[in-house]
């Protein structure tokens, strides 16, 4: 009989065979978070495609931060400017149609607000959030836990932006790491209420591309906090992923010392560095989740499929330590395309 797909996600986190090498997507790309009511949707979901959907396990208030924000229009397009007022200083950032413009982190005295609010931050558990969506949740979706982004991630992706990131560490370096020290106290404290609650597998959101830290950097900010602290979920029985979305090749060795069982939303060349094959070779034991080229989907339904072949040949020739995702782009011809991908899986069925 045929696995379901938490069948499927159990085998695949476990490092075993499953019937099939699943395909799941991420919710959002889905439309309801709940339950989606889609035909097209619902069709892939009863063949086997499952949204999957990463929850907060944490409620973070923070005392004595005010929250203001104001909108106007510019050159056809809505501004927002949001911004947080504390005693000791306000902070802003600016977005342009839902897209960010300027980051939160500009200046020293930035650094300072932000560490702050992160030091008046209080980390608390949220689990019975997980058990109304266990509750809701239609039973093709796949949730799990996750513990938002390390330190030095959230800095880069979610306070400072790509454009400013390297010249703060220069620039506003002692700034930076009182900041990061503040931060580190509350993401341990995060991974503690993890452990400690339901689901089995872990995302770290990391959004991690190698060119914007470097080595150094990675041994530096990244595999320490991975060290310390990903063996709590370990002694708890969770598997641990990290959101490994870009280019990887010039870390290649710093990742393979890291102690994460699975790296998600691996994405080969032109949007990655490394060829699948080459993963696989410098990550044996590590399980993939993994992203097609966006490109990919635009092929002939004969080449798209033989292409799914090719990367479960480099993978997971023997049906494990392989699954695959959408997860960074939903293709524009998704009704016509994913149903190939999910064609191809199937003939990954154990006979």
């Amino acid at each position: 009989m045929p696995m379901n797909i938490h069948e499927r996600m159990q085998a695949f986190w476990a490092g075993e065979r499953p019937d099939q090498i699943p395909l799941t997507i991420y919710g959002f790309f889905c439309g309801d978070w709940v339950k989606e009511k889609d035909p097209a949707w619902l069709a892939l979901f009863e063949a086997g495609l499952a949204p999957f959907h990463c929850v907060g396990m944490t409620h973070e208030p923070v005392t004595g931060v005010e929250w203001f924000n104001d909108s106007f229009e510019k050159d056809g397009a809505t501004w927002r400017r949001d911004g947080q007022r504390t005693p000791v200083g306000e902070i802003t950032t600016l977005s342009k149609a839902g897209w960010r413009q300027e980051y939160w982190l500009k200046t020293a005295a930035d650094y300072r607000v932000m560490t702050w609010i992160v030091n008046h931050r209080d980390v608390q558990p949220m689990y019975q959030y997980w058990a109304e969506l266990q509750r809701d949740m239609a039973p093709y979706a796949v949730l799990a836990p996750s513990v938002f982004r390390t330190p030095i991630q959230e800095i880069l992706v979610d306070m400072v932006g790509l454009e400013n990131f390297a010249v703060h560490l220069y620039d506003f370096e002692a700034e930076m790491l009182e900041l990061y020290q503040a931060m580190l106290a509350k993401f341990r404290r995060r991974v503690e209420i993890v452990a400690a609650g339901p689901g089995r597998y872990v995302s770290c959101l990391e959004n991690f591309t190698a060119e914007t830290m470097g080595p150094d950097r990675y041994r530096q900010f990244i595999l320490p906090v991975y060290r310390e602290l990903f063996p709590m979920l370990h002694q708890a029985g969770k598997i641990v992923g990290v959101h490994y979305d870009g280019k990887l090749a010039s870390c290649r060795d710093a990742i393979a010392e890291a102690p994460v069982d699975l790296i998600e939303s691996l994405t080969g060349p032109p949007e990655g560095d490394m060829t699948y094959d080459q993963c696989r070779a410098a990550w044996p034991d590590k399980l993939f989740w993994a992203n097609l080229n966006v490109s990919d989907y635009q092929l002939p339904p004969k080449q798209l499929k033989a292409r799914v072949h090719e990367l479960v040949a480099q993978a997971g020739p023997d049906g494990t330590k392989l699954a695959f995702e959408v997860s960074e782009d939903l293709p524009r011809n998704w009704r016509e395309s994913i149903p190939v991908v999910m064609e191809a899986l199937a003939e990954t069925r154990r006979k």
